[in-house]
């Protein structure tokens, strides 16, 4: 009975230093891609208003170590062309974004 139970105690420590791996087996997390620079734009036209178009776009300027905060600056551009009121103004913005992931 004895030797059964030490039989049994052998066995189950030997399983368990074979079953764990002596080094980290995981792979590592791949990183997000990172876009350098993301521009967005369109444009239409109805008859008789004008050509009326627009553009966007955003960067990243600073990431945190861990990721968790974020700053973008952003900045756009948009002016209707023609019609029965001529040209308008150019619209320009320019801002920045703070993004916190919890």
């Amino acid at each position: 009975m004895q030797s059964t139970i030490v039989l049994a105690l052998l066995c189950c420590i030997v399983g368990a230093v074979v079953a764990y791996p002596a080094e980290d087996m995981t792979m590592p997390s791949t990183p997000s891609p990172r876009y350098p620079l993301n521009l967005q734009g369109g444009g239409g036209a109805q008859e008789r208003e004008g050509f009326n178009f627009g553009v966007r776009g955003s960067e990243n300027v600073w990431r945190s170590d861990n990721g968790r905060h974020e700053i973008d600056v952003n900045g756009g551009y948009a002016q209707r062309l023609g019609g029965k009121w001529g040209n308008s103004e150019p619209s320009y913005s320019v801002g920045t974004n703070y993004r916190y992931r919890w």
